[in-house]
């Protein structure tokens, strides 16, 4: 039984094509516990690289800034000059360490569910902000799940800060009276310690987090078995609709047979299993011309029109069976039919008088 839904019958997995589409509507598997845990594993690594480099940096700015104040700098471009001098003393360490930070959110985020461009996400709809449209956005096992990752998070940061602290709070407490460069050595290297283990554990839940969000991005796009036939047919067209269309067209088709079996010359037949129709003008055709041609119910009826128009009709059982499988409706014969047909013309044309 689903919980805060009704998801009876849902009982197939998600197609690809129905996963496309929810993609597309801004539903993906994402794990924010992921980013999270480890955006503070790459920081704890960024701190531990360019850490010292960055200590530095502000020592050397705190000093140079009461250099500054103590000399006499009256003009105000020297002083413009100053400030902007000492700015870039850290500028550099900072963009590394935001730019790494910023690279990491990146690559975690984007690299769980690609690059997607969705206009629904973007665009405003009023049912988003109507708390009773939305209830089932809040009451639902994602949110609860959410809710307990929050709750274990707080914990273990709060348990984590009183591993790592609760021996050093005396010392922490003194920090003003040690130098600066002491006292930043210091609170970097806690800082460090705390990120470590902090980012250690969240990547541990992270990938807890990983696999939950996966399993209830398919469980909640689950489909019934009606929704995946539906899907089947609007991909390779309903069955029944390509049934009426192919009798159609098989039905346009015999209707222009049928018109061209009056201007044929002769219909040979099997006799009553085949009928092949042939044309052959000598100015138009290159060879002799199948315009006709049937089994059974159709044969008879080219045969009755034939009759009604006058066509001749010529028995010859192998040609009929022949030309039946080997030529198509508007084609002309092959070679191989040629001395055969030729023969079929030459006494059709002395029974009317035409020269062969």
């Amino acid at each position: 039984m689903a919980l805060f839904g009704d998801d009876q019958g849902k009982t197939e997995k998600p197609t690809p094509t129905r996963l496309d589409e929810v993609r597309n509507r801004g539903d993906s598997p994402l794990s924010r516990e992921l980013v999270q845990g480890g955006v503070m594993m790459i920081a704890a690594l960024m701190f531990w690289w360019c850490g010292d480099w960055l200590i530095e940096s502000l020592a050397d700015l705190m000093r140079h800034g009461l250099d500054v104040a103590k000399s006499d700098v009256e003009d105000i471009p020297t002083a413009c000059r100053e400030i902007v001098g000492s700015v870039l003393r850290i500028a550099l360490p900072l963009a590394v360490l935001m730019g790494g930070l910023v690279a990491a959110t990146v690559v975690l985020g984007y690299g769980q569910i690609g690059l997607r461009w969705s206009n629904e996400v973007i665009g405003f709809k009023l049912e988003r902000v109507n708390p009773f449209t939305n209830w089932k956005r809040v009451f639902n096992v994602q949110a609860i799940v959410r809710l307990g990752f929050a709750v274990l998070k707080i914990v273990i940061i709060v348990a984590v800060l009183w591993l790592v602290l609760g021996d050093r709070l005396p010392a922490l407490l003194q920090l003003h009276e040690q130098p600066f460069a002491a006292a930043a050595a210091e609170i970097g290297g806690l800082a460090l310690t705390l990120l470590l283990w902090v980012g250690a554990v969240m990547s541990a839940l992270a990938v807890i987090d990983l696999f939950w969000q996966r399993f209830h991005f398919e469980q909640r796009n689950m489909m019934s078995k009606q929704e995946v036939e539906d899907e089947r047919k609007r991909a390779d067209g309903d069955p029944a609709m390509k049934q009426r269309q192919r009798r159609a067209r098989n039905e346009l088709l015999r209707h222009r047979m049928m018109a061209a079996v009056p201007k044929a010359d002769v219909v040979i037949t099997n006799p009553t299993h085949y009928a092949i129709a042939l044309r052959y003008d000598r100015k138009r055709d290159a060879a002799p011309t199948v315009v006709a041609k049937g089994a059974d119910e159709v044969a008879k009826n080219i045969r009755e029109l034939a009759r009604e128009h006058g066509i001749p009709l010529m028995e010859d059982p192998p040609l009929a069976r022949a030309l039946f499988a080997a030529v198509k409706v508007g084609h002309t014969i092959p070679d191989k039919f040629y001395q055969a047909v030729a023969a079929v013309l030459s006494h059709v044309y002395r029974l009317k008088g035409r020269t062969a």
